[in-house]
């Protein structure tokens, strides 16, 4: 699913009047008819209705959608900035609202409206949407606070929830949680982002049936994944194939300390698709793995080792896999750095191939520029924030821009895991919302390593196997889910609940 930033939907309005011949005044009516719709599926007739109204298209939006909802509810209008409304449009709709009899009043912090406010069925956002940038008002941000102390009211937002970032996710302290944000024509990327993901409810797409011109105009760099991206991308396998049609993979994984990584890895790897796939190890976890997995090739490795060797094979593969488990050691370093500065194929670098970059500060860094290959990074939020340098609670509250800059800067592939993982290449963005708690579990991410090298390793073009990868792990988890619950969910269970999610697309596409 197509998603857009702020700018986007600028441009797009601006098309739509320009080039289309749509009046901004249409516009704005199909706007409040499909936010009206919403609201009626969701709020009983008769219900009281309040609408904090900006000044600004989202202002003008709230208007529109008072004059379709007029005839059935009681509605009361607060022009939060006392200024009514500062274009054509918005005007246009302010004077319908008048003339249907709806009290329009300025917002001036009165006891009586504050009571008003903490007394009504429902609150619509209208105060600043797509248009916030910058910090709250002194005045809305104290409205913002006596908003979330409301409880009996159902809050619904158009686009974004007041004090949260359409474009990136970030928030203020004062950002109102809603039950609901409508999302006029595109989903806006931050209200998929954390932490603004916590505060939007149910996002309902509201079509505005823009013709089928603007999406062969305008250039998308933000999707979600879902169930459509997944049956698009999911790589077909020929009948006349063999195993060197779908790729070799080599995994360089575990260790003494973490065992079970490199089991779980090359499970995940084995059920994505993978022609072929080598393990590299230390002896004795070769000697453990065979027998579970004869399917792999196993190549007795210890880190540090033998590096002229182990580089000089690299050609021979179409991805590599190294840090699952590695342990944090100056033998994996060596290891880590003795693949970057060889040409290959996509060098994949998990958990401690990403810690011991990090331990080498801004030098690390500049060795991702310097890599004679692609590099595709898949931190969680700590070791990311190790390898930048910055708090673990500021990546947390920026992932987005953060994510983008770095990616960009350093010409890498970035899955910044978590809840809503972000999957970019610095100008490409897949947001992930399948998965759950049922993932927060150790063990999780060395499954997801191994899948996704695997569909790097078959072909797909690595950004989108990334995405594919993301989404087929949470989808996986998902379904697990429900007959383990999220407690009890373990990662070994999920390479072959992956496989039937696999087999389910293949088998309705």
């Amino acid at each position: 699913m197509k998603l857009v930033v702020s700018e986007d939907i600028r441009r797009i309005d601006e098309y739509a009047e320009k080039a289309l011949k749509i009046p901004r005044i249409e516009l704005m009516a199909k706007s409040g008819e499909a936010i009206a719709r919403v609201i009626r599926e969701r709020i009983p007739e008769g219900k009281s209705i309040l609408i904090l109204a900006g000044k600004g298209n989202n202002g003008g939006d709230g208007y529109a959608t008072a004059v379709s909802l007029a005839d059935t509810y009681p509605i009361t209008i607060y022009d939060v900035f006392g200024e009514g409304q500062s274009t054509e449009e918005g005007k246009f709709h302010l004077s319908r609202a008048m003339e249907k009899g709806i009290v329009i009043e300025p917002y001036i912090a009165s006891d009586e409206q504050k009571e008003k406010i903490q007394s009504v069925d429902c609150i619509i956002d209208a105060i600043f949407g797509t248009g916030f940038h910058g910090a709250l008002p002194e005045n809305i941000a104290a409205l913002a606070t006596l908003l979330q102390k409301v409880y009996s009211a159902k809050k619904i937002a158009i686009d974004v929830p007041l004090g949260a970032n359409a474009d990136n996710g970030s928030v203020f302290d004062e950002c109102i949680k809603v039950s609901a944000t409508v999302a006029l024509s595109y989903i806006k990327v931050g209200t998929l982002s954390y932490p603004a993901c916590a505060f939007v409810g149910d996002i309902v797409l509201a079509p505005l049936d823009l013709p089928s011109s603007v999406e062969e105009v305008f250039v998308h760099n933000y999707f979600l994944t879902d169930g459509a991206f997944a049956k698009e991308n999911l790589p077909v396998r020929p009948k006349n194939s063999n195993k060197g049609t779908f790729g070799k993979l080599r995994i360089i994984a575990g260790s003494e300390r973490y065992r079970g990584a490199a089991a779980l890895a090359l499970s995940s790897a084995l059920r994505s698709g993978v022609g072929l796939c080598e393990y590299c190890g230390p002896k004795a976890l070769v000697d453990t793995l065979f027998p579970i997995y004869p399917e792999a090739i196993y190549r007795p490795f210890e880190y540090g080792e033998a590096l002229d060797t182990l580089t000089a094979e690299e050609s021979r593969f179409n991805a590599t896999l190294i840090g699952s488990g590695s342990d944090h050691t100056d033998e994996t370093l060596a290891t880590v750095l003795a693949l970057m500065d060889v040409e290959g194929a996509p060098l994949i670098l998990d958990a401690d191939a990403i810690n011991v970059l990090a331990s080498l500060g801004d030098v690390g860094k500049e060795k991702l520029k310097s890599a004679r290959r692609p590099i595709i990074l898949t931190p969680h939020p700590l070791e990311f924030a190790r390898l930048c340098g910055m708090e673990v609670s500021y990546v947390q509250l920026h992932r987005m821009e953060v994510a983008l800059a770095f990616a960009r800067e350093y010409g890498v592939i970035l899955v910044l895991k978590g809840a809503g993982t972000l999957i970019t290449d610095g100008k490409k963005v897949y947001i992930n919302h399948s998965g759950s708690s049922a993932l927060a579990k150790a063990g999780s991410g060395d499954v997801l390593a191994g899948a996704l090298a695997s569909l790097v390793a078959m072909g797909t073009e690595p950004l989108v196997a990334c995405a594919l990868a993301v989404y087929l792990h949470g989808v996986a988890a998902d379904a697990l889910s429900r007959v383990y619950s999220t407690y009890g969910v373990t990662p070994s269970d999920l390479p072959l609940e992956m496989a039937k999610a696999i087999a389910e697309i293949e088998n309705n596409r």
